[in-house]
């Protein structure tokens, strides 16, 4: 073969592997370092390829661009969240992480061992959901020691529930889905470009639960943001005040409260008088679930505070 034939043909083939080695360098590049832990840009793609999945947020460049903040941002505080566990010398099993996809599946109609799957015919590496999973599982075990075990609620505090409860049967019930976005000193802005990303997409069809699963920094993550039934008055004032002002199937946000933004879902309200009262049980566990709700996001702040983020993109 003629060498003005075979040079132009080397060429070709060295620019595609320089330009396939590019791709792969980028998708290796560091995204940002949680203390001693690096995220790579890969790890974020393939997290945001999974939020568009689970929560019906169109695919394309510019959805990308906005989301990506608060997509690294759910990765660091992963990653804090698992470091912790470690340092607790709290473990996550193979199985257990079998059994919370195996829920996923089911709430979702899904046959057995399909999720996986489908993640694979859409590019999407299993590893990115297996360690949200394991996050997740590593985080309510370190809650449950060491918060949820400190946590008590006296008799007293279940007499005063109960009757207010019973001086207000007139009073609302609501059932309330939330996205929680925490924020500090330095992050409220960007907290509040999250929130208003997040409601837009929602406007637009996404669905709510999946992107608090994806997203919401409340104990109510893992369950889609459900916060279950809740009484008038007994949210803070701001969330209090703005649940009032719509109806069944509606969203209100962001809401600012002292810690964090909020969004909002009414999925439902009605007289409290209308339905069965709540057993004495039922209003104790009401109240201690509030109340290590209220001590969680307060340990995942103090977490954030003290650890080193890098962020590079």
């Amino acid at each position: 073969m003629p060498r003005s034939v075979i040079l132009p043909w080397l060429a070709a083939v060295l620019m595609a592997g320089s330009a396939a080695t590019a791709v792969a360098d980028s998708a290796a590049r560091i995204a940002a370092v949680a203390n001693t832990h690096a995220i790579t840009v890969h790890d974020v793609r393939s997290r945001m390829t999974l939020v568009f999945m689970t929560a019906g947020i169109p695919d394309n460049p510019d959805t990308r661009k906005k989301l990506r903040p608060q997509t690294l941002n759910q990765l660091i505080v992963e990653s804090l969240q698992v470091q912790e566990a470690e340092r607790l010398n709290i473990s996550v099993t193979d199985r257990e992480i079998a059994q919370r996809l195996a829920e996923i599946e089911r709430r979702n109609g899904m046959p057995s061992g399909q999720l996986l799957q489908i993640l694979r015919k859409r590019n999407v590496n299993p590893v990115a959901i297996i360690d949200q999973v394991k996050a997740s599982i590593a985080w309510s075990k370190v809650i449950r020691r060491v918060v949820a075990s400190r946590t008590r609620i006296s008799e007293q505090e279940i007499d005063e529930a109960v009757a207010r409860l019973d001086a207000n049967k007139d009073r609302l019930v609501y059932r309330i889905l939330e996205i929680y976005i925490p924020f500090d000193r330095e992050s409220g802005d960007s907290a509040l470009r999250t929130t208003r990303r997040l409601i837009a997409q929602i406007r637009r069809g996404a669905n709510f639960g999946g992107l608090a699963r994806q997203f919401s920094q409340a104990s109510s993550a893992s369950e889609g943001g459900d916060m279950g039934f809740v009484f008038e008055g007994q949210l803070p004032p701001e969330l209090d005040s703005a649940i009032k002002r719509v109806q069944p199937g509606q969203v209100i946000g962001p809401v600012r409260t002292a810690t964090g933004y909020y969004l909002l879902a009414l999925v439902s309200k009605r007289p409290y008088g209308a339905g069965k009262p709540p057993t004495r049980q039922q209003v104790g566990d009401s109240l201690f679930n509030r109340k290590v709700g209220v001590r969680a996001r307060q340990y995942l702040r103090d977490l954030r505070r003290a650890a080193f983020v890098d962020i590079r993109i």
